[in-house]
């Protein structure tokens, strides 16, 4: 029997590691990164099914169908997924929303200064991720400038995607913040891709605090409370 499919559908600093790193962990799915990534080797999982990364790039480059029909074959697993943006490839990620017999989760960071200040911290860090256990580099207490107008132009984008994905996806489709998932809410997803129920142990860790507004600069603190306000979403300022 063919493997349940299934993509991820996010974006950047979304804390889509802690969901794929943690469903790859499960016995009965085989999840992959971005495997639109320019650089796929970390984020390929399994039997790379006699292929070499640079033949796959090649492959991705030349025939996406095909590059998809390598990436699901997995029939080892029930369910088999990768996570994906938009900006990755668009013709190939419309493509799959389209595609009705591929399983969609929406996954949403609904907190869009806590993505702001993750994406900003990332370029003042060079720290994506942490495994769990691993000791926090000090420099994670980086502290960041705020500007009005790039954030402004950051939650036109972030809601302008999202709304993108609800409105263009077909077949079925979770929706789920990253919130419910950083609170261990994995049954949800596990019944969504048809697998047996696990307990699973998250595979990342939280980099930073929940005060968001924390992360920058005191001096910004009060502009920051202002555009949020004018947003709507004063909460935003913790997570």
């Amino acid at each position: 029997m063919a493997p349940l499919q299934f993509v991820i559908l996010s974006d950047s600093r979304s804390g889509t590691s802690l969901l794929s790193e943690t469903l790859n962990s499960h016995p009965e799915i085989l999840c992959h990164g971005e495997v639109f990534h320019p650089s796929p080797a970390y984020h390929i999982k399994g039997d790379r099914k006699g292929l070499t990364l640079e033949d796959a790039v090649a492959l991705r480059d030349h025939d996406i169908d095909a590059y998809m029909a390598w990436v699901y074959d997995h029939p080892e697993a029930r369910a088999v997924g990768f996570k994906m943006w938009r900006s990755h490839n668009q013709s190939a990620c419309d493509d799959l929303i389209a595609d009705r017999a591929v399983h969609k989760i929406i996954y949403e960071r609904t907190n869009v200064l806590a993505r702001f200040s993750s994406s900003r911290l990332v370029q003042a860090t060079g720290i994506y991720n942490l495994p769990p256990g691993k000791a926090r580099p000090g420099k994670l207490d980086t502290r960041i400038t705020f500007d009005r107008k790039a954030f402004a132009a950051y939650l036109n984008k972030h809601q302008s995607l999202f709304s993108h994905y609800r409105n263009a996806a077909k077949g079925p489709v979770l929706d789920i913040a990253y919130e419910a998932i950083r609170d261990g809410d994995f049954s949800t997803v596990l019944n969504f891709l048809g697998v047996s129920q696990h307990d699973l142990t998250p595979q990342k860790a939280k980099l930073h605090g929940s005060a968001i507004i924390d992360r920058f600069e005191p001096q910004f603190h009060d502009t920051i409370r202002e555009v949020l306000d004018t947003a709507g979403h004063p909460e935003w300022a913790a997570e």
